[in-house]
């Protein structure tokens, strides 16, 4: 009879570990599957703004949160801008503020903070306080954003109503979202980048043709007034000029 009880407990054993695999294996296709997504989603986004709403929009609808928040750090100035803010599942606009407390325990550790309980001893020992507008949570997740391996912001998601609210897999999920952002970010700045020097080029090109014009008439010209009259009209022609 024992004996048979060894066998039935070890087939109970096998039974509830297929069902412990199972339900990780569901788990992480619905996480690749939210993954790539937010990555399609991304790869059409070349404006800043538009990468913040996308992910700020996605991350509230997979984690059935209505409390996040995307925060830009300005070290030089020593300012925090917020271009996502979404607070009881409304959009709100909030100011810059100074950059310290939770934001710069973020950019000094460069990890990711997570508080499943006792948030405020937390936010106190940080030094944080609660946003303006908003209130007092009882989970909250931190994810800093990168740049060229520097801290540039970060990714904030709160849960007013209960505690553990962030399980291993909701992190996991969240930092591979918030890498992807960074991509994204750093993609459009590259872009952005790439249009202001094709432009300073385009500029530098228009103005070498005009320089080349106007020497090529001065080159031509031995008296005063012909080239005033060439300079004058070259120049109304340029700035499009009534005087």
């Amino acid at each position: 009879v024992v004996s048979s009880m060894s066998v039935a407990l070890e087939n109970a054993r096998l039974f509830d570990e297929t069902q412990r695999l199972l339900k990780v294996t569901e788990e992480r296709n619905a996480e690749l599957a939210i993954i790539n997504s937010v990555q399609q989603g991304l790869a059409s986004k070349l404006e800043m703004q538009s990468i913040y709403d996308l992910i700020g929009d996605k991350l509230s609808e997979v984690l059935h949160t209505h409390d996040i928040d995307i925060r830009l750090f300005d070290a030089p100035s020593n300012t925090v801008y917020y271009p996502y803010v979404k607070d009881n599942g409304q959009r709100i606009t909030l100011g810059p503020s100074e950059f310290r407390r939770m934001s710069k325990y973020v950019d000094e550790t460069k990890q990711t903070l997570v508080v499943n309980n006792d948030l405020a001893g937390c936010m106190e020992k940080v030094g944080s306080v609660v946003l303006p507008g908003t209130q007092m949570e009882k989970s909250f997740a931190a994810l800093p954003i990168f740049s060229a391996g520097n801290v540039i912001g970060m990714v904030g998601i709160s849960d007013y109503e209960r505690e553990n609210a962030f399980s291993e897999s909701d992190v996991r999920l969240l930092q591979t979202v918030v890498s992807s952002m960074s991509v994204a970010l750093e993609n459009a700045r590259l872009f952005d980048e790439t249009q202001r020097l094709l432009k300073i080029t385009e500029d530098r090109a228009a103005e070498i043709a005009i320089i080349n014009s106007v020497q090529e008439g001065f080159a031509s010209k031995l008296e005063m007034q012909a080239i005033y009259d060439l300079f004058g009209g070259k120049l109304r022609e340029i700035f499009d000029a009534q005087g």
